[in-house]
């Protein structure tokens, strides 16, 4: 059996992504497609559709039902060769290395682009925990068009993107975002660390920590008109160097200033990342300051 996303990506055909397109053409319509549709839009003869249906069901990029109401539907990992399949075809990535990192979010993996320069690919599991209950909470998650989760975790993925496009364009401390497909992300590598496990800073770098991911935060409100509404040491990137950087990562589950639990979620963002500075280096100060600042209702920051 393949070990990795990429070798399967290469052991497929041009007729099982064929069938995985065809599955996916009526995933808002059916949980699982009937076989008659799939044949139908995959446009294969009966014995190439059903080899190609073999193949990844044994791959277990498909599901496949029997019974009265029989049919296939994919699974995420279908719906990554597809998104993968994509960014290939459009020359945004050349490989797709190592898995770095399984969050509540999605899957994270290293990627090199056809100049050789590293990148991180993202694909959004919106299945996961976290997602079932940001969903009763998150206004996109209420979008008609969310009618499965995968179709949700599509929407994500391309809000992710277009926050991280405009978040950058406003000077922000973001991965700078390279394109999307689907659910997928193709993101700038950044070479940090995450804060939760970068132990020592002196106290200058510490505070470049906190004054770059403050004036992120304010820039995301102020400019961009968002709020990131999960931030905590596990979504901030420290760059060692001189001078040390701080990004801030994962923006799908963000929300508008204007949504009626902004403020709550702007106030526990601030809360948290002062209060794991205190902790953790010593630096100390005010929160409703910063809050005030983050908000743009006094130009001058509190430090």
């Amino acid at each position: 059996m393949p070990r990795n996303l990429w070798e399967i990506f290469k052991m497929l055909e041009d007729d099982d992504f064929r069938v995985l397109r065809a599955i996916e053409r009526f995933h808002g319509k059916y949980e699982y497609v009937p076989v008659e549709l799939v044949e139908k839009a995959a446009g294969l003869p009966p014995s190439r559709l059903v080899k190609a249906l073999h193949r990844l069901s044994n791959l277990k990029l498909v599901k496949r039902r029997l019974g009265n109401l029989s049919g296939y539907t994919l699974t995420y990992m279908g719906l990554d060769l597809l998104a993968l399949r994509n960014l290939v075809a459009r020359g945004i990535i050349e490989e797709l290395g190592d898995k770095i990192g399984v969050g509540k979010e999605g899957d994270v993996y290293i990627g090199v682009s056809p100049g050789g320069d590293r990148v991180v690919v993202k694909f959004h599991r919106a299945g996961r925990e976290s997602f079932r209950k940001i969903r009763r909470h998150r206004s996109y998650a209420l979008d008609v068009r969310a009618t499965t989760w995968l179709i949700l975790a599509k929407i994500v993925g391309e809000r992710e993107f277009k926050a991280l496009v405009a978040l950058e364009r406003e000077g922000a401390k973001v991965p700078p975002a390279i394109a999307w497909n689907r659910h997928a992300v193709v993101q700038k590598y950044v070479d940090g660390l995450e804060l939760s496990i970068v132990r020592e800073l002196d106290e200058e770098s510490a505070f470049r920590v906190l004054v770059d991911s403050v004036e992120t935060l304010r820039i995301a409100y102020t400019r961009v008109g968002i709020v990131h509404g999960d931030l905590s040491e596990y979504n901030i990137l420290v760059k060692l160097g001189e001078p040390v950087e701080a990004y801030i990562i994962d923006w799908p589950q963000y929300v508008y200033k204007d949504e009626p639990n902004a403020e709550e979620l702007l106030r526990r963002d601030v809360t948290y990342l002062l209060r794991f500075l205190k902790r953790r280096f010593g630096l100390s100060l005010d929160v409703e300051e910063v809050l005030r600042y983050v908000k743009g209702e006094v130009d001058e920051p509190p430090w």
